[in-house]
């Protein structure tokens, strides 16, 4: 084996084994700012890793806001009774 060959497993090893961690922690953030449980994404996401991801990233709820709001506009809040 020449050391170009070498050096591209072991490049290639270290980003399979921290992208998936940077990505859970990204994930782990993100589902707290949704209000999602971040144990189950974290499983999710780690034990499923490429296929847990996409998951995640389509099928994610809406950013919830300080009031516990969702964030959307609705004319039922505006309204004059």
């Amino acid at each position: 084996m020449n050391t170009p060959t070498v050096l591209a497993a072991v490049f290639a090893g270290c980003l399979f084994l921290i992208l998936p961690f940077l990505t859970v922690k990204a994930c782990v953030a993100d589902a707290r700012r949704r209000g999602k449980s971040p144990l189950l994404v974290t499983l999710a996401v780690f034990f499923f890793f490429p296929l847990g991801l996409i998951l995640w990233l389509l099928f994610r709820p809406e950013p919830i806001d300080a009031d516990g709001s969702h964030g959307r506009f609705r004319l039922d809040d505006y309204r004059i009774q």
